[in-house]
């Protein structure tokens, strides 16, 4: 869907400039840096920079790495200057009126015309319930706070912020969601077990992963492929699996334009 956006927007990919908000890894990012955008990743945490410079490095990309607090004004030369900003799993761990400055902090960013997608758990998913839950019985969460979106809620704040436009789509087909959280589900397990099991059972995943990984220029082929293919249509279907996934699932993701 962003990719659909982008191409309506009519800015060819090694034009568009993006930033990821509480960027963490900056994996979003990096998929539209290989396929030829600017990135900047923005961050309260320097060490998490660094991480994620070391991350683009092995891609061969290059970003420029922000510290700045998203509950702060954005420094002044960032500000209008984006055609896309983007976070996934930073709107959900503020409360009060911070989870308004958060969201505002994206619309701060964001040149006219631009738009922006925040990704958020959605308050009503039963699998990402289910799995909080279990994590809080059995003492494996560690999220100080977390506190999930509902579309109505996400859609509000981009209201009083004074988003053109805006709309929540999820993030994944429940079908899918169910496949992905029986896999949390099974990691949450894993995280019950003694130590050394945990060790044993995540070395062999990770040998598995490693075993599947792409090189740089392999991905690279694939992602401006998949690209390509994209129609450029942003239409909304309105089907009832749509509407099942905007409100179930367990990830919903607010897009808003200036």
């Amino acid at each position: 869907h962003t990719i659909n956006l982008i191409k309506k927007s009519g800015v060819p990919f090694d034009k568009l400039r993006i930033a990821e908000v509480g960027c963490g890894t900056g994996t979003f990012s990096l998929t539209f840096c290989l396929l030829g955008a600017s990135v900047t990743l923005i961050d309260y945490n320097n060490e998490v920079l660094k991480k994620a410079k070391e991350i683009y490095e092995l891609y061969g990309c290059n970003a420029r790495y922000i510290e700045n607090d998203c509950l702060n004004v954005p420094p002044r030369e960032l500000i209008g200057k984006f055609d896309f900003v983007i976070s996934g799993g930073l709107a959900e761990h503020f409360k009060g009126e911070d989870r308004k400055k958060v969201i505002g902090y994206h619309k701060l960013l964001l040149k006219e015309g631009g738009f922006t997608y925040i990704g958020v758990p959605n308050r009503f998913s039963p699998f990402y319930q289910c799995i909080r839950g279990f994590r809080i019985l059995t003492g494996t969460w560690d999220m100080e706070v977390e506190i999930p979106y509902s579309h109505r809620e996400l859609k509000r704040l981009a209201g009083k912020l004074g988003f053109k436009r805006f709309y929540c789509l999820g993030t994944a087909p429940v079908i899918k969601d169910m496949y992905i959280h029986l896999r949390g589900f099974i990691s949450a397990l894993i995280d019950i077990l003694p130590a050394n099991v945990q060790d044993k059972i995540r070395r062999i995943g990770a040998v598995e992963a490693s075993e599947k990984a792409m090189n740089n220029e392999a991905l690279q082929e694939m992602l401006v492929s998949r690209a390509s293919e994209v129609e450029p249509n942003t239409g909304k279907k309105g089907s009832l699996a749509d509407s099942i996934n905007e409100r179930f699932g367990s990830g919903i993701g607010l897009f808003a334009f200036t």
